[in-house]
């Protein structure tokens, strides 16, 4: 029978062997100085909004938030839409830089499974949207922003802060695995 330090330290290597270390570069200019700014972050969950537990795009869609408070969302960068989520391009020439559609699943052609995210600001535009980040399609990003309706739909506005998250695998992080243990 294990001794209890020796059932808390198995616990404590069972918790940390299903979180996911990340190194990112949160994308050029985000410290003021003109270059880019490593950061490491650690996903350990989904669904409580924070950076270490984000949502994700289909906890956006099926919540009911809203209010002033800027939330984290990890999903993956599918396309963009011009005006409406019906002009929506799922593709790597997509042309709009004014904002990104995001989803959980990398593969995504459908709109009712992706939230518009807004690029109101230049810093943001150049940073995160598709005509100047082609090398992240379909790749992992954490974004944070104002849970609001965008173009008819729930999604982001105001964006505040975005990780290019390239490697990084949302399905490895379960829902499940951000309760919280008791030791």
């Amino acid at each position: 029978m294990l001794s209890p330090r020796k059932n808390s330290l198995a616990l404590l290597c069972l918790l940390l062997a299903c979180c996911q270390k990340v190194d990112l570069t949160s994308g050029p200019d985000t410290d003021g100085t003109g270059e880019a700014s490593a950061q490491t972050v650690t996903i350990v969950g989904t669904g409580e909004g924070t950076m270490e537990r984000p949502y994700t795009p289909s906890d956006i869609r099926s919540a009911s938030l809203s209010g002033d408070e800027a939330v984290w969302v990890i999903g993956y960068l599918v396309g963009s839409a011009r005006r409406t989520m019906s002009a929506a391009e799922f593709s790597i020439e997509a042309s709009n830089e004014s904002n990104i559609l995001l989803s959980s699943d990398s593969l995504c052609t459908d709109t009712a499974h992706c939230i518009p995210v807004e690029l109101s600001s230049d810093k943001w535009r150049k940073s995160l949207s598709l005509p100047t980040n082609t090398i992240h399609f379909r790749r992992c990003l954490l974004v944070k922003g104002i849970p609001s309706a965008y173009l008819n739909r729930k999604g982001l506005r105001s964006v505040s802060a975005g990780l290019w998250m390239d490697g990084f695998d949302i399905t490895t992080v379960a829902p499940q695995e951000w309760e919280h243990a008791s030791i």
